[in-house]
């Protein structure tokens, strides 16, 4: 009985197994079947269920997609089971706990830390992480009434995710009263900041225009927004799947395609702004990335509030037509009841407060236009700024373009001059009116310049001839024209909070200046301060590339004048090398004669005695010797016309190495004797090569030669040849008087004298060596010389083989 009982439960256990199977790519693709499982957590607009019972989101679509283009790869039937989970941290445990043909898919961004745990697909769009808070909290202006207000709210987060390493960052840095509370998915935690009270938390880009186009009521902060490395899909490590399914990312057409369903879910405009700030790279543009996020984002809010304006215009429309009609049936209706009157004048309240509420629409609706107009136009000025690369093209750009916003009289860019300790304003206008050079001395501490440039502070002033007193002790006359009323002055600072001058626009009216203005001017301030930096880096850059031209005009002379130097060179060694051909020529030819007249004696003719014979033998050995001088000299005259010549025309041979080397030896070894010097060859193991016999066979000749002529008598010269992995080896050992250092600096050079002569008056030109390095580079081969002085010397050549 506990026996069946046992089988029972493993074969239970074995379907339980089958129920959550999943298998490899290599399974799958040897089967032709199989299945996947995907961990998915409920995310609009990534990966979220429908009502129909169906599934919807981006990268549900993007995972389908993938799956069946493997389907068609492998014409084999996979099969996908999606599996909610409740928690990030449930669906991570699955994911690092390992397993084939797993994955886990709800916007999830790609960090280093996680990497140690779990796998990534390539990212497929880019993650940009902002703070939402709830609809009663205002809108901050400045970071520090932002992380004052900011602790006495609630922030919601979720365990584990990039959105609590934010909140953990901002408590450690900024605000160590912050407190947090958890939820489990991103659509909780938007859904409670919504429909809450003094909430706040950080989410996705994504997530926020995604429900802001929905209808919710949120409000985006400015400030802590974070850019990651992107989003994409997770897997265990070391999957089998992770290669194939990256394939599809690498595809020409996969841009076009996510772009096309980035846009489905979340509209053209948010689409465009995601791919336009991930292409921001440059260090000029990186500095703008905030302020053209920012830009982007008030375009697409304000277009979804004018949006939901237009939707209540319609609404309060139906409305009014539903009450004119209630009006008209409550008239027919009371006719004949004496209280008329009161029901007319609460149609005319009712009317009253319906005009009411239709001017402020409207009201709203132009100052939302208004909004929008100003801020394309902010950012054509931006670009038209940034633009010029002169201080004068930047101030008169700026003054021409910020009149189109607001009437300014008075407006001024003051630089920073570090040698002077001065702000000098190159241009200052003053009603259409050009100053040139004027500047403050930054130890005049009562000019409002110097102190918004000290203290990197912004001066705000609507009625300076009553409020003169809160900024300076007393009123200076201006450096030039008349003191203004409505001032602004705003600090130009760079990075790591480096101040570089001042920006101002003054009026002599009073209040002639508002805080939407004085946002539109902050706005300004940046492209400003941007096109400041790139003026002083194209003008350091411009300075650069003329001392380059002048190095280089230099350098092109100093190459000329070599040029000409080596003509006269080649013509001289030109003129050298066809008089050595002459004169080599000219002898050869007698000498010829000579040995051949002098052969046909015969020394074993009894007729001559042994000293006639010592003569004749002693005489052709010195004709020999000396046409192999001559032979050697013609050798180093053509040499350097036809080695390239014969290098082309030079034919490959296959041949045994070994068999040419034992030839060679063979030729040599009467040589050798003449001298008592013995040869030894040891073929240790064989090879075929590829290259020109000829040339090989001079190479060995060279090498053993060159061993006898400088080895003394009773001396041995060992020759072997030996085959390993991918060379052929032939080393050639002398005991002779081997190679000083200075010696081996030279050894394969033309024409050199080295400190070891040879051994029996034989003559040398300098020339074999270099002939051997020539033609062994022409092989792909390499030759070594190990040698020490008053030790021998071994030359070992090394020849690529087949």
């Amino acid at each position: 009985m506990k026996r069946h009982i046992y089988i029972l439960f493993l074969l239970f256990c074995i379907a339980s197994q089958s129920l959550h199977a999943q298998d490899s790519w290599e399974k799958i693709r040897e089967n032709k079947k199989g299945t996947v499982t995907v961990y998915y957590i409920q995310n609009k607009p990534f990966v979220y269920s429908l009502h129909t019972g169906g599934m919807a989101g981006i990268e549900y679509e993007m995972f389908a997609e993938m799956i069946h283009q493997k389907r068609k790869e492998l014409k084999a039937i996979i099969n996908i089971k999606w599996v909610p989970v409740s928690s990030w941290d449930n669906m991570y445990k699955k994911i690092s706990d390992g397993g084939e043909g797993i994955f886990g898919i709800s916007g999830i961004t790609i960090t280093d830390d996680r990497k140690k745990d779990i796998d990534y697909l390539p990212a497929y769009m880019p993650d940009i992480e902002i703070i939402i808070s709830s609809a009663n909290v205002p809108i901050f202006q400045t970071k520090e009434n932002f992380n004052a207000a900011i602790q006495s709210l609630r922030a919601v987060t979720i365990k584990n995710s990039t959105f609590e390493r934010n909140i953990i960052k901002l408590k450690h840095a900024d605000l160590p009263a912050l407190e947090y509370k958890y939820l489990d998915t991103s659509e909780d935690l938007i859904s409670e900041i919504a429909n809450g009270q003094d909430l706040w938390g950080f989410t996705q880009l994504s997530n926020y225009a995604y429900a802001l186009s929905k209808g919710l009521m949120l409000h985006r902060q400015i400030f802590y927004q974070t850019e990651n490395d992107g989003l994409a899909i997770i897997l265990p490590k070391n999957s089998s799947w992770k290669t194939p399914l990256s394939a599809f990312f690498k595809t020409k057409e996969f841009k076009p395609y996510i772009n096309t369903l980035i846009r489905k879910y979340l509209g053209d405009k948010v689409t465009d702004l995601i791919w336009d700030i991930s292409n921001r790279n440059s260090e000029m543009i990186d500095t703008l990335k905030t302020q053209q996020r920012e830009i982007g984002l008030l375009n697409i809010e304000s277009e979804i509030r004018l949006l939901r304006l237009t939707q209540k215009e319609l609404e309060i429309s139906q409305q009014n037509t539903i009450r004119n009609i209630l009006v008209v049936s409550l008239s027919l209706t009371l006719l004949l009841v004496v209280a008329l009157f009161h029901f007319n004048n609460l149609v005319k309240r009712s009317n009253q407060q319906l005009e009411h509420q239709n001017q402020e629409i409207d009201l709203q609706s132009k100052s939302l236009k208004k909004a929008y107009k100003d801020l394309e136009l902010l950012s054509g000025i931006g670009r038209d700024v940034t633009a010029k690369l002169t201080l004068e093209d930047i101030i008169t750009t700026a003054y021409k373009s910020i009149n189109k916003l607001i009437d300014t009289p008075i407006f001024g860019i003051g630089i920073f001059n570090e040698k002077a300790n001065t702000l000098e304003f190159p241009f200052i206008y003053e009603n259409d009116i050009e100053i040139k050079g004027q500047s403050y001395d930054l130890n005049d501490k009562m000019r409002l310049a110097v102190m918004a440039f000290d203290q990197r502070k912004e001066f705000f002033i609507q009625h300076f001839s009553n409020d003169h007193r809160n900024y300076v002790k007393e009123v200076l006359q201006p450096i030039a024209g008349q003191n203004a009323e409505s001032i602004i002055y705003i600090p130009l600072v760079a990075k790591h909070k480096k101040p570089i001058g001042v920006f101002t626009v003054q009026s002599f009216d009073i209040n002639a200046f508002d805080s939407y203005k004085l946002n539109l001017l902050r706005n300004l301030a940046i492209y400003i301060r941007i096109a400041l930096q790139n003026s002083s880096t194209y003008s350091n850059l411009n300075s650069k590339s003329k001392k380059l031209q002048k190095a280089n005009n230099h350098i092109l002379e100093q190459k000329e004048l070599i040029e000409e130097k080596n003509h006269d060179l080649e013509n001289a060694n030109n003129e050298k090398n066809h008089l050595l051909g002459i004169v080599a020529h000219d002898l050869r030819n007698p000498l010829s004669s000579s040995i051949s007249l002098l052969s046909m004696l015969d020394t074993n003719n009894s007729a001559l005695d042994d000293d006639e014979k010592m003569c004749i033998s002693g005489s052709l050995n010195a004709m020999y010797r000396m046409n192999n001088m001559i032979e050697e000299i013609l050798d180093a005259r053509v040499t350097e016309n036809k080695v390239e010549e014969e290098k082309e025309k030079a034919m490959k041979d296959i041949f045994s190495s070994s068999d040419v080397v034992d030839v060679i030896v063979n030729e040599f070894t009467g040589i050798a004797e003449r001298k008592n010097i013995t040869l030894i060859y040891n073929m240790i193991s064989d090879g075929l090569v590829e290259v020109n016999k000829q040339h090989f066979t001079q190479i060995i000749e060279n090498l053993i030669s060159n061993a006898i002529k400088f080895s003394d008598q009773n001396t041995i010269i060992s020759t072997s040849v030996e085959k390993n992995k991918d060379f052929i080896q032939i080393k050639v050992s002398d005991q002779g008087p081997g190679f000083s250092d200075d010696d081996k600096k030279n050894l394969f050079k033309k024409y050199q004298k080295l400190s070891a002569k040879p051994t029996a008056g034989e003559k040398s030109t300098g020339l074999g060596l270099s002939i051997v390095k020539k033609y062994i580079t022409e092989m792909e081969g390499t030759i070594e010389c190990i040698s020490s002085k008053g030790n021998g010397s071994t030359f070992i050549v090394s020849i690529p083989n087949l």
